[in-house]
């Protein structure tokens, strides 16, 4: 262990990975989202897209335990729970993604993914209606292709609740409520599917103390936030994260 750990430190690689972590935890932290936006692209153009879900799963389920209490108290139930159904449903055929599609391929449609989201979410647009049982379900299901593809569980319930009438507060907690069900999920699968191996939880040990100090940082940020600026803040690093790990930049 210790051994594989010296290695990875002396890989300038390892170091803007850490650095991701870090700052996948100020972003989840402020926004109950997005460690997956931000840490996803990054990660994965200088590892394989597996080994980084693996670094992220585990750093961010540690970390994030500490933020579950309060958003469990918070969030409203009847929105997330038939949305966590469709998710947790769907993992394993995301985790099946994951281990057969090519790299550069996954890291084309994590960045798209995130980018039409955060495009659609910046517009300004409002779901004024109420969705029913199998759009949620639908919406859902997508979240765990997502999550288990590419540990993005995030953009299609981001774009749902961002596009509905809650505030910062109730959707924060529904995310982070939505989150612990997905986690729960993606670790079965990733385990069924070999994907915990000793070197992807040996390399996720040194991320976790820095993305659990930037996400608290984010969450003090968060409560002197107003509702404006946690759309905007999120919005703007999650677009910044997609555009620097588009596979395009390898071609130039």
């Amino acid at each position: 262990m210790a051994e594989a750990l010296l290695g990875l430190f002396a890989d300038p690689r390892y170091w803007v990975v850490v650095g991701a972590a870090a700052l996948a935890g100020l972003v989840r932290g402020f926004s109950g989202f997005g460690s997956g936006m931000v840490f996803m692209p990054i990660a994965s153009l200088l590892y394989e897209p597996r080994l980084a879900a693996v670094w992220l799963f585990v750093a961010d389920d540690i970390a994030a335990l500490t933020m579950l209490p309060a958003a469990l108290r918070q969030c409203v139930w009847r929105e997330v729970l038939p949305l966590a159904a469709g998710a947790v449903l769907a993992v394993p055929v995301g985790v099946a993604l994951l281990v057969l599609v090519d790299a550069d391929l996954m890291r084309w449609a994590i960045c798209l993914v995130i980018l039409v989201a955060v495009a659609v979410m910046a517009s300004g647009w409002r779901y004024l209606g109420r969705l029913g049982l199998p759009a949620t379900l639908g919406t859902g299901a997508l979240a765990g292709l997502t999550a288990g593809a590419a540990a993005l569980p995030g953009p299609p319930v981001v774009l749902l609740w961002l596009g509905g009438q809650g505030g910062a507060v109730t959707v924060r907690a529904n995310l982070i409520a939505f989150f612990g069900f997905t986690a729960v999920a993606s670790g079965i699968s990733y385990w069924g599917g070999g994907l915990l191996t000793a070197e992807g939880l040996v390399g996720s040990l040194p991320l976790v103390p820095a993305y659990l100090l930037f996400l608290r940082f984010g969450s003090r940020l968060f409560a002197r936030a107003s509702d404006r600026q946690f759309r905007l803040v999120a919005l703007g690093l999650c677009a910044f994260a997609a555009l620097v790990g588009l596979p395009l930049w390898k071609m130039l």
